[in-house]
């Protein structure tokens, strides 16, 4: 598993918004600020606001802020509004699951998926457990 980029600006401008909470910040100064290419800044908002973790201010003084407070947002938030839910493997994903020996005659029978599985809860707990509070 890799953080992406995508991910690690993500962390990095919701950081900035916790550490200006309540203030409205025009993205363009979001991105000078993190050093984080302005369009890519946007994408990510567009990305952060879909999931309930920013809001945007249309108009002369718009811009992002906080939507919830920074102790209520964990780094789990951010990863899954960017990237989607961390995965270790294909046969731990959601919906599009896939196992072959994910059958009637041999469920849980696998050693690998079993592991996996513990080891992606645990990858999620921690990030689920840091708040950008901890951040600023």
């Amino acid at each position: 598993m890799r953080i992406t980029r995508e991910v690690d600006y993500a962390f990095r401008i919701s950081g900035y918004l916790a550490a200006h909470e309540g203030e409205v910040i025009g993205a363009p100064k979001i991105a000078a600020d993190e050093l984080v290419p302005e369009r890519f800044t946007l994408r990510i908002l567009r990305k952060l606001n879909l999931a309930g973790i920013t809001e945007a201010k249309r108009g002369a003084t718009g811009g992002y802020k906080l939507k919830k407070p920074k102790e209520e947002i964990t780094l789990y938030d951010i990863i899954v509004a960017v990237d989607g839910p961390i995965e270790v493997n294909r046969c731990l994903g959601g919906d599009e699951a896939y196992c072959n020996k994910d059958s009637e005659r041999s469920f849980g029978n696998c050693k690998f998926h079993c592991k996996l599985a513990e080891m992606q809860y645990s990858v999620i707990q921690m990030f689920d457990s840091a708040t950008l509070d901890e951040f600023i």
